[in-house]
């Protein structure tokens, strides 16, 4: 695995259904990131289809230590693929992810579960049951359960350059006092909970 202050660019494809939170996700990296003071740029946007709450969605999120970020595309090859929804997640996006990537999924499977069935070798797994973390602390929109901050957690575990305290403080000032609370303790629980291949 590359040492992350070696990695000049991000390239992070985040997974999962609509109304989980994808788009979000995306914009809480950017921002803790650019928060940490070591990357000159940051992007985040979506990729828009035909959403609708439940169909499979995805956002991107784009950090560069060095260079201005001009292309704004569809992330082809992402170095950190986030899945928020383990259903998915195929073969064809396990494909996606660059040698040395990092793969973060919300499941109750073990790590190696996934290097196995989606043949991936040189890949960082990071795996916790967020859903279940997000039931038991009252996090849900309809009875789905959000977990879209928790997997941050997990993503902080791998990529220090976004601190737990960075991205405690982008939750607080986008979510208000009383969410931002509830956000940062999953966060937090998150980063608890990873399992590490």
């Amino acid at each position: 695995m590359v040492e992350n202050n070696k990695i000049k660019n991000y390239a992070i494809a985040i997974h999962g259904r609509g109304g989980m939170g994808v788009v979000t996700c995306a914009e809480i990296i950017a921002e803790a990131a650019f928060l940490s003071g070591n990357f000159v740029d940051v992007h985040a946007y979506p990729s828009f289809g035909a959403e609708r709450r439940g169909a499979p969605v995805q956002a991107y999120a784009k950090l560069s230590r060095k260079e201005k970020i001009w292309d704004r595309t569809q992330i082809e090859n992402p170095n950190i693929l986030i899945i928020l929804d383990e259903t998915v997640f195929n073969q064809n996006i396990a494909s996606s992810l660059n040698d040395n990537g990092i793969l973060i999924i919300n499941s109750e499977k073990e790590p190696k579960y996934f290097a196995d069935k989606f043949n991936l070798s040189n890949i960082k797994i990071i795996v916790a049951d967020l859903n279940k973390l997000a039931l038991e602390k009252g996090l849900t929109i309809d009875g789905v359960p959000i977990i879209n901050t928790p997997i941050l957690g997990l993503l902080s575990k791998s990529l220090t350059d976004l601190s737990l305290d960075n991205l405690n403080k982008t939750v607080q000032k986008r979510m208000g006092k009383e969410l931002g609370k509830l956000n940062i303790e999953l966060i937090e629980e998150g980063y608890k909970l990873a399992k590490i291949l």
